[in-house]
């Protein structure tokens, strides 16, 4: 009987057990990612009452005669099998389907949850709400963009941070440049200033003066203009084209200035008292012919002519032969912008007197233009439209012509010039207009123009910056023209740019907010041999400005976390950002971790080290946000395993109340 007693002992504790774990698991039907549990038995160790015997000759073996003592519990290990997962719409729950396990911290050790009903505290940093644990990270990501500290595997996330603006610094282009459209008419290249000139706000006419302009102030006393650029074929303007004004100085007179410019007459001076003995004239890289101290004005005219770069004119030679007698030559014509104060004058082939030497002076009338005009060759015509100076080309098609004015006065008076002219008219058989914004270093935004221009060279175009909005301080027309862009004729495709023009692929703008830091804008035009990005093919021309790459300032509006575990942040300039990786760790044993409560695990000495690394990397998981996983408990496989904790208990109570019923029987005999 005590055998009996005993079994039916056992067998109450261990179905005792087996019902605390099935209400465990119901208690828990709803917990986020709970693991069930279950729990096995075992037969405890039986006496032996009789071994057994072998077959001999005569008779056979016999069995073993055992009495077992009852059942134990083997084990009560956690189901670790996937829950389903539920998608909650909150963006910070994140789910892991598959291995592995969302890492937290309380601050002297990491625990391990499949849990992962996260949120973000009032310093910004990601946690579990129920504990305050802080998830941890793994890597670099959004340390470089100030998100994440380096050093600290807490995730932080950046609600507190303004993320700074991004000046563009590429603009991506793609589309076709077309090889055979062409305009009904050739345009001509129209260049109108990016300011307006007034007076009280109304618009300035040519007999305003400049110092009555809304864009000027001080006092203007003695002011100059200067002239730089290029003619409708690309060469330079003349050197130093300059304007001296005053007070009584209109806009009427700077246009003239520009298409009347100014009449050089230049006078070469020899002093000193020779007597006799010859002299060279140098300019340009060339030098004259001797010419006698004494020539004749015809043969000093042939000796200037002999220099290429000055034009055709009138001498009159004045004063020497003699001692302490000068001789002045002086040239009145066109100099074909050539500016005679840079000739020098060889002196050293006169005889007698004392120390001959020479010099230039210069003095300035009327008649060659500072736009290039001279002679039959016509180039531009200056005019004031609305209160903007306009130069237009006097040819159309495609055309190189710029220009820039600056002016200085040396004292406190200011003139706004234009920061550059914009090409409201494009010279060209073929044009394409693109527009963009882009963003300066403090994330201004700003429309940038421009135009693809079909160039005379075959196969090959140009771009051109045609305007900007915004503040501009300048743009120089160095700066503002991509040439040489060249396409393969056997099939369109890009053949790259043409180096030997000696153009980089960059528009530079200075913008008025820091004008010591010109804004580089490059320009990406695709792959050398392939159609990624522009292309020369027949038909329409649609190539357009696809992307930039810079952004205004911003504030973290929303976060998510996409599937490789990664904190992505929207931000309010539309920018997305990674912030941070969520760390996973994995375990050999996931079945050998320890429960400490709260949907928490630490590693246990059969469950092996904890091994980090991130979803979807080394046998980690998929993670997906906004969802959570549910517990893996099933109600109705719980509800069996109480049913059979119930007959098993049932059972074994029936076998001690049966045992005690034997042993009072038994005791009833002696009394």
């Amino acid at each position: 009987m005590s055998f009996a007693l005993s079994a039916g002992v056992t067998g109450l504790e261990a179905h005792q057990k087996m019902l605390d774990i099935a209400g465990n698991n119901l208690a828990n039907i709803n917990t986020t990612a709970f693991k069930s549990s279950r729990i096995t038995f075992s037969e405890l160790l039986s006496q032996t009452i009789k071994k057994a015997s072998q077959p001999t000759s005569s008779v056979g073996g016999t069995n073993p005669q055992q009495m077992g003592s009852g059942v134990g519990v083997s084990g009560i290990s956690p189901n670790m099998t996937q829950g389903n997962i539920v998608n909650t719409g909150n963006p910070l729950d994140v789910a892991v389907e598959g291995e592995g396990y969302f890492v937290v911290s309380d601050g002297s050790q990491n625990l391990y949850t499949r849990a992962g009903a996260f949120a973000v505290d009032a310093d910004s940093n990601m946690v579990d709400p129920a504990t305050g644990y802080h998830v941890q990270r793994i890597g670099s990501e959004g340390e470089l963009d100030g998100f994440q500290v380096a050093g600290s595997s807490s995730v932080h996330v950046p609600y507190d941070i303004t993320m700074p603006a991004a000046a563009t610094t590429t603009i991506a282009v793609q589309g076709n440049l077309s090889s055979d459209a062409q305009l009904s008419t050739p345009q001509t290249q129209t260049l109108t200033s990016n300011i307006s000139y007034t007076v009280d706000n109304s618009v300035a006419d040519d007999d305003t003066l400049v110092t009555n302009l809304d864009q000027f102030s001080g006092t203007l006393t003695s002011g100059t203009l200067t002239l730089e650029g290029y003619k409708h074929d690309g060469t330079a303007l003349a050197d130093n084209l300059t304007l001296d004004i005053d007070g009584s100085t209109t806009l009427g007179d700077i246009t003239d200035w520009l298409n009347t410019g100014v009449n050089e007459r230049q006078t070469v001076t020899i002093t000193g008292s020779p007597t006799g003995g010859h002299y060279h004239l140098s300019y340009g890289g060339q030098t004259t012919a001797d010419i006698a101290y004494n020539a004749t004005a015809a043969n000093v005219q042939a000796a200037l002519e002999a220099l290429s770069t000055i034009g055709t004119g009138n001498v009159t030679c004045t004063g020497g032969p003699g001692p302490d007698t000068p001789v002045a030559v002086t040239f009145t014509g066109d100099l074909g912008g050539s500016n005679l104060s840079l000739m020098t004058i060889d002196a050293s082939g006169l005889t007698g007197g004392t120390s001959p030497a020479g010099s230039v002076a210069e003095t300035v009338a009327g008649s060659t233009s500072a736009l290039g005009n001279s002679g039959a060759e016509t180039v531009a015509t200056a005019s004031l439209v609305n209160g903007k100076i306009r130069v237009t080309d006097n040819e159309n098609g495609y055309s190189l012509s710029d220009v820039k004015l600056t002016y200085d006065d040396g004292t406190d008076s200011t003139l706004t010039m234009p920061a550059y002219f914009e090409m409201s008219s494009i010279g060209g058989e073929e044009v394409k207009n693109i527009n963009i914004t882009v963003y300066d270093s403090l994330g201004g935004r700003h429309v940038l123009t421009g135009a693809f221009v079909r160039t005379d060279t075959a196969n090959t175009w140009d771009m051109v910056l045609t305007s900007i909005t915004g503040d501009i301080s300048g743009i120089n027309p160095d700066d503002r023209r991509i040439r040489g862009i060249e396409f393969d004729p056997t099939n369109g495709s890009y053949a790259g740019m043409n180096t030997t023009i000696g153009d980089t692929a960059n528009f530079t703008v200075t913008f008025a907010h820091d004008t010591v830091n010109p804004q580089t804008i490059g320009l990406t035009t695709g792959t050398v041999g392939e159609f990624d990005g522009l292309t020369q093919l027949a038909g329409n021309s649609t190539a357009v400005a696809r992307e930039q790459d810079g952004y205004a300032a911003g504030r973290l509006s929303t976060v998510s976390v996409n599937n490789e575990g990664i904190v992505i942040g929207a931000f309010s300039n539309g920018i997305k950002k990674n912030i941070a990786t969520l760390q996973v760790a994995l375990f050999q044993n996931t079945v050998g971790l320890e429960s400490v409560g709260n949907g928490y695990f630490i590693p246990s000495a059969n469950s092996g080290e904890a091994i980090a690394t991130q979803a979807m990397t080394a046998g980690a998981g998929i993670v997906h946000g906004g969802a959570l996983e549910k517990s893996n408990a099933d109600v109705a496989t719980e509800f069996v395993n109480m049913i059979n904790a119930q007959n098993g208990y049932q059972a074994n109570a029936r076998t001690i109340r049966i045992a005690n019923e034997i042993l009072r029987e038994l005791t009833s005999l002696i009394s």
